[in-house]
């Protein structure tokens, strides 16, 4: 048999997200007796089961298991070559995936890449929100060249260097008793509503820590996905909750909410820039990250 080919990698992994041969050949158009034979022939030429096929469909064994991690990133990384050639057809010199963070989105991360592309406008960023576990976990498993995110989840396997450092603040109504303060923990906010991000977010894990160690409980009304809707949320009367100190300006003038610095120790973070290994990424990925490293160390 020849070597394993992506068509023959499409098929089985189509073969585990459908939990059928027959399924996964009608989604990629091709007869199942096709399917089955590309199937058995890795079997054959890796010399061991792939799938168990049974009455409930066909199922990973073991081995199909750590073959489907592998073939996933394989055809990412193959999908991402094809990207950034096709870029170099039509003059452009690089693809870049990004993924980051709602706080990094929210700060100087954009202003950032728009100075990187018109310095090197031959180079496309390909930017994605995500939060901040999934952020380093897709740098992990190859989804993304570059992650940027905060230090609020494990980076372990990773390159990470210095990005940009933030302050957390308090965000109340206008009118709160606690509105005028110069400084507050984030316990004393815990007898109020609070409006956070979502339950997989880096900071929700902080604040479940936070209240722990205050020894209470906290009572979350809204769960939203930026920090401008935590502000909308607040000015509207849903509650308390904590953005970036930096959103202070304009959010203030625009909705007459008050942000008040929290005195914790976890509430000055750090974000990082992230990879695997940057000598292994692309000229233009280890381009950014050269570019977003100088800029930080410019700004502190």
């Amino acid at each position: 048999m020849r070597d394993i080919d992506p068509v023959s990698i499409r098929l089985f992994l189509a073969t585990l997200e459908e939990g059928s041969i027959a399924r996964a050949a009608a989604r990629e158009n091709i007869v199942p007796s096709a399917v089955s034979k590309r199937i058995s022939e890795m079997e054959a030429h890796l010399k061991v089961p792939l799938l168990e096929r049974g009455a409930k469909g066909a199922q990973a064994t073991a081995a199909g298991q750590a073959l489907a991690h592998h073939a996933r990133q394989l055809l990412q990384s193959m999908d991402r070559m094809q990207r950034e050639m096709a870029g170099y057809v039509e003059g452009v010199r690089g693809v870049i995936k990004v993924f980051a963070s709602v706080t990094s989105l929210s700060g100087e991360l954009p202003a950032d890449i728009l100075r990187f592309r018109a310095d090197r406008p031959q180079i496309e960023v390909d930017l994605e929100e995500r939060v901040t576990p999934a952020i380093y976990r897709g740098v992990r498993e190859g989804l993304a060249d570059v992650g940027v995110a905060s230090e609020f989840a494990s980076h372990e396997g990773l390159q990470v260097f210095p990005y940009r450092r933030y302050v957390l603040a308090a965000v109340l109504p206008e009118g709160h008793t606690l509105a005028r303060a110069k400084r507050l923990a984030y316990a004393e906010l815990l007898d109020n509503d609070l409006v956070e991000l979502g339950r997989d977010s880096g900071l929700a894990q902080v604040f479940d820590e936070a209240a722990r160690e205050a020894r209470t409980s906290r009572t979350v009304r809204a769960r939203v996905s930026s920090f401008e809707t935590i502000c909308m949320l607040v000015a509207r009367g849903m509650g308390a909750g904590v953005a970036p100190l930096y959103l202070k300006e304009s959010k203030e003038r625009t909705l007459g909410v008050r942000f008040v610095p929290l005195s914790d120790d976890w509430a000055q973070p750090r974000s990082f820039v992230a990879v695997r290994d940057f000598d292994a990424l692309p000229v233009a990925a280890q381009a950014l990250v050269s570019h977003l490293r100088a800029s930080a160390d410019a700004a502190d």
